[in-house]
């Protein structure tokens, strides 16, 4: 009976260092592939690459260059405004004046006669010039075309918040997916290893076959479990390649950065929101802000406008058709001061200008609850955040006690002081906690980015992350 148990001992421990070194071996070929493929990946450059690849920011970034050109466009209302103008007519009716020919006698009387002016057919040519001086109306016009510029501008950042975002959740995604596939490989490990003690045990008759086939399933699921954290990761840096257009392969053999999450870059104690950076509060204020200036310039359409305007040109009167009969041109020309001021309109100003007011009352109501909005959920994400920190910790302290109790069970297993049911019962308690565990950790990841996001830090973020890799 003693020779058995020593020859038993003696294969466990062979057991035991075959599966110690096919661990370290396996370490070391991740190790070498490491160091074999490509380069460093970096979240911020990942950044970089997704802006620059983004169809949808190009997009919005044209609108910007459209709004910059409508701008200009207004200011080119002060520059003066030279056309050319030409009409060749035929007077069917010649207007007819009445002329009080007794007027030129050398004794005035009182006779009139009724006399045309003009000829049948006209010709008339020139230049028109019209320089504003004083026009409110532009001033007011090039003030809304640069409010709507700043529109554009934070529709643009709205975008490249959003797509920056997305390259954080992706790469979140791609670290998690790592970390639990390196929890998978141990797992993987750890079943295998029981799966050929329980086999090695049934040849000698100390375990019954349906032991070893539950160890079996065990370690299948763990495989199962492997494959699909595996999948999963991949599937994830296709979803990375979409967003930057970094080739697969090259986010496949490529080595992540995860240093923004092991040095807590995720952390925020900021409850007051930075408003100014939150696209929607700050979309809505540019708004009201439009709106505002919008009543200016209805208001400015009424006002004096005062310009000098001038005409050079020649006119040409014939009773027949010759467009080119001479000495039949006269010239014409006349420059002078011009004002406008307008009394009487077909339009309401006022009743315009009152919507534009209800407009403006209905977006201030709009940002109020806005902010009330984004206050209340950053207040909501910091105790969710609290919670879930304190959940995660005490299933990190469970991980660390089933770990140690299964490494004991595992002891005693060998000792033959505990059946192989109760060393597959803790196995599975292990791998239930480590997936809880996970998932809590996945979830506080989650919550973290989200609470930068609402509370305006994402830029204060990635500026701390081009500050570490300086």
């Amino acid at each position: 009976m003693l020779n058995r148990l020593q020859f038993f001992a003696v294969e466990i421990k062979k057991i035991k260092m075959k599966s110690i070194q096919l661990l370290i071996l396996f370490i070391l070929l991740i190790t070498l592939s490491n160091r074999l493929y490509g380069q460093e990946i970096k979240l911020i450059a990942l950044i970089h690459s997704a802006l620059a690849n983004s169809g949808n920011i190009r997009a919005v970034r044209t609108d910007i260059e459209i709004a910059k050109l409508q701008t200009s466009s207004a200011y080119q209302k002060y520059l003066p405004d030279l056309s050319l103008s030409y009409n060749y007519r035929y007077n069917a009716i010649i207007p007819t004046q009445i002329i009080p020919v007794g007027q030129f006698n050398p004794i005035p009387t009182d006779e009139k006669r009724p006399i045309k002016f003009g000829t049948e057919w006209q010709q008339n040519s020139g230049l028109n010039l019209f320089q504003p001086l004083i026009d409110f109306s532009i001033k007011s016009r090039v003030a809304e075309s640069r409010i709507n510029e700043k529109l554009k501008n934070n529709d643009a950042a709205s975008a490249e918040r959003d797509l920056k975002l997305e390259v954080i959740k992706s790469y979140t995604n791609i670290w998690l997916r790592e970390e639990q596939l390196h929890s998978a490989e141990l797992d993987t490990l750890r079943t295998s290893r029981t799966k050929e003690l329980f086999t090695v045990k049934s040849k000698e008759g100390k375990v019954l076959k349906t032991e070893v086939n539950k160890a079996i399933l065990n370690h299948n699921n763990a495989l199962s479990n492997y494959r699909a954290v595996s999948s999963s990761l991949t599937r994830e840096k296709i979803y990375m390649g979409f967003l930057t257009g970094i080739s697969l392969e090259n986010l496949l053999d490529g080595t992540f950065d995860f240093s923004p999450f092991s040095e807590d870059l995720l952390k925020t104690g900021n409850s007051d929101p930075l408003l100014d950076s939150i696209p929607s509060v700050k979309s809505l204020r540019i708004r009201a802000e439009l709106l505002e200036q919008q009543k200016q310039s209805e208001r400015m359409k009424h006002t004096p406008t005062i310009g000098f305007e001038g005409f050079l040109g020649a006119n040409q009167f014939t009773d027949t058709f010759n467009p080119i009969l001479s000495d039949s041109w006269y010239g014409s020309s006349y420059v002078g001061l011009s004002f406008r001021f307008q009394i009487l309109s077909g339009s309401s100003i006022k009743n315009r200008v009152n919507q534009l007011k209800l407009e403006v009352k209905g977006l201030q109501y709009s940002l109020d609850d806005e902010m009330n909005s984004v206050s209340n959920k950053i207040l909501l994400l910091m105790e969710e955040i609290k919670q879930i920190e304190y959940q995660a910790g005490l299933s990190k302290q469970n991980i660390k006690l089933l770990e140690e109790n299964l490494s004991l069970n595992q002891d005693r297993f060998d000792k033959g002081q505990i059946n192989a049911y109760d060393l597959i019962s803790d196995e599975i308690d292990f791998q239930k906690e480590l997936s809880k565990f996970n998932e809590k950790r996945a979830e506080l990841v989650y919550k973290q980015i989200e609470l930068i996001n609402n509370s305006g830090d994402l830029s204060s973020f990635i500026d701390n992350l081009r500050k570490n890799e300086l």
